[in-house]
């Protein structure tokens, strides 16, 4: 489910990511996709390890693309509510129940180059910014992908950033330093 390098140089000419999972399966991922003129690329942490976390992330990926292609969601703060519903819904979380709580922490941003402009929502995990040097940290909101708090789903914040020229920017997971061994 990976996208193929040339595809994330294509979407993202000046990126790189760093992916060594533990095992061939892993329940962390990343993911780049392109819709309006936007290039749209997060990190992401699903619940286990090995086979496990890689189901979650198929379940993940899968509910990613639908926000963007079917449901049509194009800020951050919108594809993260859409992922959270079907991660939900495919799991069938309910509100007041704690069999499955199963989900995924999650950076995702969006980059009109055109404009120079970011826009980021998180679940947990933050965006690093460095711009001349100095590092800011945009941190996402303090709840995860696929878990209900009260009875409704939380909403996640968009963020808008106005790029300049320089400006470094940085998602992860901590699925690399939490590595058995």
């Amino acid at each position: 489910i990976m996208p193929p390098s040339d595809f994330v140089k294509f979407v993202l000419p000046k990126s790189f990511v760093l992916y060594n999972p533990k095992d061939i399966v892993s329940g962390d991922f990343y993911w780049v996709m392109q819709a309006d003129d936007k290039a749209y690329f997060a990190a992401v942490d699903c619940t286990g390890h090995g086979v496990p976390g890689a189901f979650m992330s198929i379940v993940g990926h899968d509910q990613l693309n639908n926000a963007l292609n079917v449901k049509a969601a194009r800020r951050p703060d919108q594809i993260l509510n859409e992922l959270n519903k079907g991660v939900t819904g495919t799991l069938r979380q309910k509100p007041g129940t704690a069999t499955v709580r199963d989900g995924m922490d999650i950076a995702l941003c969006s980059i009109d180059y055109k404009n120079m402009m970011l826009q980021y929502a998180g679940a947990f995990n933050p965006l690093i910014l460095v711009r001349n040097g100095e590092m800011q940290i945009i941190k996402g909101d303090r709840f995860p992908i696929g878990a209900f708090v009260g009875e409704t789903l939380q909403q996640f914040t968009n963020h808008e950033i106005k790029l300049e020229k320089g400006d470094m920017l940085y998602v992860y997971s901590d699925g690399y330093a939490d590595q058995f061994g």
